[in-house]
């Protein structure tokens, strides 16, 4: 079988909108055969919300602005070329604390199909109003399972 290989620019890559989240596919589970999957995300001040992976892990590497990992409950504010890894089972989130952007480059591994739970999840953002049922479904069959914080 052919190696699959490709080269994108800062322009190119699926993009995805959901609320306060602007998201572009750098490489996706099919396009490595599924052994990862890579996105960055670009977030002002917000948060993404406390939750695990039972079947993939994180990697979370912060490009720009400054991040508060929260992981396993203990929190750790850190600078851009800070670097986060979390395995599957390992609660955790992060806050962009502002006042301006961040970005981050996110690595989930192996490859879960996170780019169709990041269309779905665009879908559910652009309605009216959110179907937080929805949107519980929706985190449960992508492997995004939201959890209480471990205080």
């Amino acid at each position: 079988m052919e190696p699959l290989h490709f080269v994108l620019s800062p322009r190119e890559g699926e993009t995805f909108s959901a609320g306060p989240f602007h998201i572009v596919s750098r490489v996706q589970g099919d396009q490595s055969r599924g052994a990862f999957e890579m996105y960055e995300l670009a977030l002002g001040p917000g948060t993404v919300d406390y939750h695990v992976h039972r079947t993939m892990d994180e990697t979370l590497y912060v490009l720009e602005g400054e991040i508060e990992f929260n992981v396993a409950g203990k929190k750790f504010p850190r600078p851009a070329g800070s670097v986060a890894f979390v395995p599957r089972g390992v609660h955790h989130g992060f806050t962009n604390r502002g006042p301006g952007q961040a970005r981050v480059l996110v690595t989930f591994t192996p490859s879960r199909s996170q780019n169709e739970y990041f269309r779905e999840l665009e879908k559910l953002f652009a309605a009216p109003s959110l179907d937080t049922a929805g949107l519980a479904a929706l985190q449960r069959r992508f492997d995004q399972e939201l959890v209480e914080s471990d205080k």
